[in-house]
């Protein structure tokens, strides 16, 4: 990203230094870049006043970065950043939690203040711990109540339109139950992972020849505590990405990455630009939960780098990226049918809704996608697979039909399921017939009697299978496909292709 400055469509390159600090012993903002992060934007707007809610970020003293609902705007596409929220749960959905876009930092109850600023909410949290969890009910008016835990139990929190001056409208949990005062308009802003809200741009016409390299890797760097990736932070991440392109790696024009998470980003951004020479942009999408209480999503969370004893580092949302060129100049993501929250047993389980994320290097006529399709284990997506192949149907409407005439588009990641003509007893083998039938897998034709299959690219159990992919269009030409011997810190070998068009 060496010449982002200036650059609106570069957001999720833009990602936040996450420091360690303990919510119940820390009262200090620290300060830090303003983030620009994944996952869909919203605003809060107090029933009470009409009013939305600010991160006060200029107020100093144990008030800095208090939630108030004080701002008027036409619209809402006039909110600056101050009034600007996403949504994180890393709980799977059962409780949410505000990160600020005004500072990067979570919106804390601070349980420990007294008086008329008792549980005031405050946007100074830099990792979630239970101060920062905050519980949604969805009223019959389609308003929020918004309950946090404090001292006293769990409270409404409360716009205070009575108090006067600077205090106005603050953000305070101390109801035991639900009036104007405590009801808020969860305003949805839009997906800003996004570079924006148009088509993508057209392609160069005639479309340009290209002879390029293409890798995919599920890297394992979430909750996977049997993954030695498991809590890595972003330089050695950049450092393994790039470890496996190896000398080709300025022939490559995309790698896509699964379980990674937001912080990882910037710094892969970083490996690439220094073994390549040239600018990367690397984009992310999160993986999603419906918060409990709601009809809203909100991003999964990493599991924390460190420990308890060396200190906790937030990593940010969890999900997929896609690493680019910095060329690129159009890209977006999309969410994808997935399993609904249900009870299963007696057990109610909460379920990942997953993406696909995309862009474009419209000189050279390519697109490139990736996306991680749900696990087929009893709480997600049992056989027959029914929301995997609901996944690859809209995979392929994005990467066909979605899609402007003239791109050439290369497609992959973590599908989760094996190929039609795998020797493996695993089911469902039909969920990616229609992409072989449509485009050419990296692997596709090994062996004749097996010509959609490939080499195995996840250890499991006593056996080994085929569940990363990469596709291009039949008008392509495979000249390689390279399937690593080792999965490194990971679980899954990676992937490799060299594609000429």
């Amino acid at each position: 990203m060496r010449q982002a400055i200036g650059r609106f469509t570069v957001l999720f390159s833009v990602l936040f230094t996450v420091m360690a600090m303990s919510t119940v012993q820390s009262y200090a903002v620290e300060a830090r870049p303003v983030p620009v992060t994944a996952s869909d934007k919203y605003a809060l707007r107090s029933v009470s006043n009409g009013l939305y809610v600010s991160t006060e970020v200029n107020t100093g003293g144990a008030r800095q970065a208090m939630l108030r609902a004080r701002a008027a705007a036409p619209t809402h596409r006039d909110l600056g950043s101050w009034e600007k929220f996403t949504l994180h749960t890393g709980d799977k959905g059962w409780t949410t939690t505000l990160r600020s876009e005004a500072n990067g930092n979570y919106v804390t109850t601070e349980r420990n203040y007294t008086g008329s600023h008792e549980n005031l909410l405050r946007a100074r949290g830099t990792s979630v711990g239970e101060w920062e969890k905050l519980q949604l009910e969805k009223q019959p008016d389609n308003t929020y109540a918004i309950k946090a835990w404090t001292n006293n139990g769990y409270k409404y929190v409360t716009a205070e339109v009575q108090d006067a001056g600077s205090d106005n409208g603050l953000l305070r949990a101390r109801a035991d139950a639900v009036g104007s005062w405590q009801k808020f308009e969860l305003v949805f802003l839009g997906e800003e992972n996004a570079s924006d809200e148009g088509g993508r741009p057209a392609p160069a016409s005639p479309a340009p020849a290209a002879d390029f390299r293409v890798m995919s890797w599920n890297v394992c760097a979430n909750n996977n505590s049997g993954c030695r990736n498991h809590r890595v932070e972003g330089p050695s991440l950049g450092a393994q990405v790039t470890a496996r392109m190896g000398n080709q790696a300025s022939e490559y024009r995309a790698v896509f990455l699964q379980e990674l998470c937001e912080s990882h980003a910037k710094e892969i951004e970083k490996a690439l630009e220094v073994i390549t020479g040239t600018g990367w942009d690397v984009r992310f999408a999160p993986i999603k939960y419906t918060v409990d209480g709601s009809s809203v999503k909100a991003a999964k969370s990493c599991d924390r780098a460190g420990s308890a004893a060396s200190g906790w580092k937030d990593r940010g949302a969890y999900g997929v990226a896609l690493a680019l060129p910095d060329s690129n100049v159009w890209y977006t993501s999309y969410d994808l049918p997935s399993p609904q929250n249900r009870t299963i047993g007696s057990t109610w389980v909460r379920m990942e809704q997953r993406t696909a994320l995309c862009a474009v290097l419209p000189a050279q006529a390519l697109q490139f996608c990736t996306s991680h399709f749900s696990a087929g284990i009893t709480q997600d997506d049992p056989v027959p697979g029914t929301k995997r192949k609901e996944q690859a149907a809209k995979l392929q409407e994005i990467v066909h039909s979605y899609t402007p005439a003239g791109y050439r588009t290369v497609y992959g990641g973590d599908f989760n399921v094996v190929p039609p003509d795998s020797a493996s007893e695993d089911e469902p083998k039909d969920v990616l017939t229609a992409a072989y039938a449509a485009d050419t897998e990296c692997d596709e034709g090994r062996w004749s009697a097996r010509p959609r299959d490939g080499r195995a690219t996840k250890p499991l159990d006593n056996r080994n299978i085929k569940i990363d992919y990469l596709f291009a269009p039949s008008s392509a030409t495979v000249e390689s496909c390279d399937v690593p011997a080792t999965t490194g810190p990971s679980d899954h070998y990676p992937i490799k292709g060299r594609f000429r068009f």
